[in-house]
């Protein structure tokens, strides 16, 4: 199943590694950014579906952070996660764009129905139009055709939920080969050709590109 991502800015290693512990039991894919820089880089990256930043955090603070998020036309939803108090921080926070403002320490719990509510508003992606044939439902992980489901391969439908995951971004071999194959299971590069080319074949051969050397990337639609 398409896991919904979630970055996570904070440089409290301790805090950010307690988040990221009770939301994956959640269910989501959590990355932690330890300052603003590496969090702007993770975002050229990879698509996430909701921001959790901390404000006070090196390099690029997360009041700076968002506002470059949003002049890039990144309206996914943001929760500021801070010890600040004041209603200046407060209004500043909201000034650069965040849906959402909850003061440390947090409620874990209260924190994950808050994700959900904004996850809900945002109307987060459940089908996927692949092309003007067929879509992807999240939910029933399935591929519908005219009207018809497709049976894939447990190890092509794996692939189909990575791309998707990182729409306009590359998917290198590691990450395939990481999403396909169990620790105890061997890789065969033959079979990760025969997986993309039958996702051609359903998607049409130009929605997936070939970057020598690193990968593949599913294009926009």
């Amino acid at each position: 199943m398409i896991k919904r991502k979630i970055l996570l800015l904070e440089d409290d290693r301790l805090f950010s590694e307690t988040l990221q512990e009770y939301l994956e039991e959640k269910g989501f894919v959590v990355e932690i950014a330890y300052d603003g820089e590496e969090a702007l880089n993770k975002t050229y990256y990879n698509n996430y579906d909701i921001y959790l930043l901390d404000i006070n955090v090196p390099e690029v603070n997360g009041l700076d952070f968002l506002k470059l998020v949003r002049n890039s036309a990144d309206e996914k939803p943001a929760i500021f996660i801070t010890s600040h108090t004041d209603k200046e921080t407060l209004i500043d926070g909201y000034k650069s764009g965040c849906d959402d403002y909850m003061r440390k320490p947090i409620d874990l719990e209260e924190l994950y129905y808050r994700i959900k509510v904004l996850l809900k508003k945002s109307n987060y992606q459940l089908i996927f139009k692949l092309n003007d044939d067929c879509i992807y439902d999240v939910d029933k992980r399935e591929v519908i055709c005219n009207q018809k489901r497709v049976k894939l391969s447990a190890k092509v439908l794996r692939l189909l939920e990575l791309l998707l995951e990182n729409r306009g971004k590359v998917v290198t071999k590691e990450q395939i080969i990481s999403k396909l194959w169990s620790a105890n299971e061997t890789y065969s590069d033959g079979a990760i050709r025969v997986y993309i080319n039958k996702l051609k074949k359903l998607l049409g051969k130009d929605r997936i590109e070939n970057v020598k050397g690193i990968g593949y990337k599913l294009t926009e639609s």
